[in-house]
């Protein structure tokens, strides 16, 4: 088949968050039985790794985008005045901020020409935001592939935020993010998600209980075997997370501010890793203050972190979707401490392979439980390996996937 893939981040492993890693062993897997053309969106530290997706047999067209505020006084002035015209066209539009922010005619443009001059047999849009790019398609079947359910994370952002004003315009944002995801979806010829819950969810929100909506499971890279755990670093704990990325911060600053702090009076040797790019200032002061904790940035070999640390821990509040970290932790044979919201959606979840708490206590409660039982840590790490490779693997996701495409292509 031609597929023509429509993504707002660069498809890469060291784009720093989960949907470009995906996207990337998606795409290389897809290349086996199909030729795939790629549309991206790519900022400047993307553009950079854009050269190592023209290595692949892909006929790729990056869209550069800028984002974030710079040293140059002109292009932060130009930040400013594109982001009041989005936020007055989200206004117009009744479309979440969000959504207005990945607009740009140049992708629009592109789309059209591309699809104009090649018949497709299936356009994938990535993300819900490039749902708008729709109408820009030419040729193909029309599939989203949905990797959060947005309107309910901003629905837990409204609820659980404590002041009114905001709360206020967050109720506002959460009715945009209704009525955008119940319009949009049913344009397409198919939707898929990453849970079976946001599947249902979707179904619920736009009244459409057929096939046209379904569940794709994230794919992750397992590893051969389970490391042994004895080569561990002791008392040692990893967060990985992309903190432009709110859900990401919060964790982290919860982690650090409150967590943490309580494993220390037990464990005041164990050790914090912090990886992700741009970490906040905050973060950084919190830190500075605790010489147990080190902040890495961005690396280029979390897969060697993943396999030196003895539990990876992601207390996460907010959110959406599946936890690609989580999934690729676990796939490593990394024991995974979290939250309810962590695991959402993950298949074979339980008390034997990732422990779950939901308070700074309930949290600090199982690391400890963990580093005093390293047979026990050992024996979740196997489990949790087990599940990916159950449930997760690359060749199950793409069986999964090939069928979904030929029934859509067929109608």
């Amino acid at each position: 088949m031609k597929i023509l893939i429509v993504s707002p981040y660069l498809p890469h492993p060291l784009s720093g968050h989960g949907t470009g890693t995906f996207m990337y062993g998606l795409i290389r897997q897809l290349l086996h039985e199909n030729e795939i053309t790629l549309i991206s969106f790519c900022d400047r530290r993307e553009l950079e790794l854009a050269q190592d997706l023209k290595k692949l047999p892909i006929k790729f067209y990056p869209v550069p985008r800028g984002k974030g505020g710079q040293k140059n006084l002109w292009w932060n002035f130009y930040l400013v005045a594109t982001r009041l015209i989005q936020f007055f066209r989200s206004l117009i539009l009744w479309q979440p901020y969000y959504v207005s922010k990945f607009y740009h005619p140049r992708m629009a443009r592109l789309i059209e020409r591309v699809t104009g001059e090649t018949q497709y047999d299936i356009v994938q849009f990535e993300m819900v935001q490039m749902a708008q790019y729709f109408g820009a398609s030419r040729s193909g079947k029309k599939i989203l592939q949905a990797h959060d359910v947005a309107f309910r994370p901003a629905y837990r952002r409204y609820k659980s935020s404590p002041f009114i004003i905001g709360r206020g315009l967050l109720f506002v944002e959460w009715c945009r993010w209704v009525s955008f995801e119940r319009n949009v979806t049913g344009r397409f010829d198919h939707v898929l998600c990453v849970t079976e819950q946001d599947s249902m969810l979707l179904q619920w929100l736009t009244s459409t209980w057929t096939s046209k909506i379904s569940y794709l499971p994230r794919g992750v890279d397992v590893a051969d075997r389970v490391p042994l755990y004895s080569a561990r670093e002791p008392q040692s704990l990893l967060f990985v997370g992309t903190f432009s990325h709110r859900p990401n911060r919060e964790a982290a600053l919860w982690l650090v501010g409150e967590i943490l702090p309580l494993v220390l009076r037990r464990y005041p040797e164990s050790k914090l890793y912090i990886i992700g790019s741009n970490p906040p200032s905050e973060l950084k002061m919190m830190a500075a203050n605790t010489p147990r904790i080190e902040i890495l940035g961005f690396v280029d070999d979390v897969v060697g972190y993943l396999r030196k640390a003895s539990l990876f821990v992601a207390p996460l509040r907010s959110g959406g979707g599946v936890k690609v970290k989580i999934l690729h932790a676990m796939g490593q044979g990394i024991p995974v401490v979290t939250t309810k919201l962590g695991i959402e959606g993950i298949e074979g979840m339980n008390n034997e392979t990732a422990l779950v708490g939901d308070t700074s206590q309930r949290l600090a409660d199982h690391i400890g439980a963990l580093f005093e039982n390293r047979h026990r840590a050992d024996l979740m790490g196997r489990r949790g390996w087990d599940a990916m490779r159950e449930g997760y693997s690359w060749e199950r996701v793409v069986q999964r996937l090939g069928k979904v495409y030929r029934n859509v292509w067929a109608e």
